[in-house]
């Protein structure tokens, strides 16, 4: 009876274990590159793919390429960043769609583009 009660749990505990190993960090398999504004660019990697069964993680990360490169955050297929510059600030907003006509902005960020590049900052 033990090996039946947990063997019906082992799906759930493969699944949790899963989750904790994805390093959201991580830069191994580049999905785009995007011009922000400005010699500024958004690198898009694919941080976990889960086939049919689950939805993509992607990680952002904001790059001038010589400057700097920061860690913007993760999202899956119903999130993104949204990227506007204005002067030396670039202004960052995740969201998630609701539908195809409405969006909820999640966080927002906001950076000078001067400062990144004396911070010489590499994630």
């Amino acid at each position: 009876m033990g090996s039946i009660a947990l063997s019906g749990k082992l799906p759930l505990l493969l699944l949790i274990f899963l989750c904790g190993c994805i390093d959201k960090k991580s830069k191994k398999n580049l999905f785009s590159t995007n011009t922000v504004c400005d010699s500024l660019y958004r690198q898009k990697y694919t941080v976990y793919s889960g086939g049919a069964y689950s939805a993509e993680l992607y990680s952002d990360y904001l790059t001038d390429y010589t400057n700097f490169k920061i860690y913007i955050g993760t999202h899956d297929e119903r999130e993104n960043f949204d990227y506007s510059c204005s002067g030396d600030s670039i202004f960052i907003q995740k969201f998630s769609f609701k539908n195809d006509s409405v969006s909820i902005i999640l966080r927002r960020l906001k950076f000078s583009i001067s400062a990144l590049k004396k911070q010489h900052k590499f994630e």
